[in-house]
């Protein structure tokens, strides 16, 4: 049985911290999706409007009170430096899908793998959840690296996974960790 915490917690790896999404985010996550480097290997829209980022934060508290996905800020010493959460969860299975993205100015310091680890923790052994997959696009081999870092396993090539906003159809890397 799935552990769901009643309020979502606030968790802390070495400097960085995730906690739940807040009002005064609004402003942080539209300014870092105008990014295209996000919209490119995420299924965040290019161009980002600031009504998206208001959306996407107002909605992750109800989000995570009816169990259908965690969203958390990424904070490096007080300062917004992404997002990274649960989505896909299958409650019955014990499984859910894990996806992030950094701010161009974070990427590349080992932030996103710190909280990768950090939320593969909570999830396998706070939340109980049996298996976290992770896909990245198979072109974005930082986003794949980042996972192998985070201790996930290739599990294997989905080809035409996924269809972009541009009708493009892209293959992407199907990544896992178990709960022994």
């Amino acid at each position: 049985m799935i552990n769901w915490p009643v309020n979502q917690p606030t968790l802390s790896h070495g400097e960085i911290t995730l906690r739940p999404l807040r009002e005064e985010d609004i402003s942080a996550v539209y300014e870092a999706c105008q990014d295209p480097t996000i919209s490119a290997f995420t299924r965040v829209p290019y161009p980002y409007e600031k009504e998206m980022a208001e959306e996407f934060v107002r909605g992750s508290d109800l989000s995570y009170r009816s169990h259908q996905g965690i969203v958390f800020a990424i904070e490096k010493a007080g300062v917004f430096a992404g997002t990274i959460g649960l989505h896909g969860i299958q409650l019955t299975d014990h499984c859910a899908e894990v996806g992030y993205w950094i701010e161009k100015s974070h990427r590349g310091s080992g932030l996103c793998t710190a909280a990768l680890q950090s939320i593969l923790d909570f999830s396998l052994n706070i939340m109980a959840f049996r298996r976290v997959e992770g896909m990245a696009d198979f072109n974005n081999f930082a986003s794949q690296r980042v996972m192998e870092r985070a201790g996930m396993v290739r599990d294997a090539l989905l080809r035409n996974r996924v269809t972009k906003p541009n009708g493009d159809q892209i293959d992407m890397v199907l990544f896992s960790i178990v709960k022994n």
